[in-house]
């Protein structure tokens, strides 16, 4: 029975970091998308007239 729990724990600790890897990648493309969407390195409107 004492395996099974070691096992079982090894399985959530897996299931656990294989969880957090996913939702911090997840995270990491939202930024990524936002940060290009936002446009920081195109020319702003206002100097457009200059």
């Amino acid at each position: 029975m004492v395996k099974k729990e070691r096992k079982n724990s090894r399985a959530k600790q897996i299931g656990k970091f294989i969880l957090t890897t996913i939702i911090y990648c997840a995270i990491l493309m939202v930024l990524i998308y936002l940060y290009q969407y936002s446009g920081l390195t195109s020319v702003h409107f206002i100097y457009n007239e200059f």
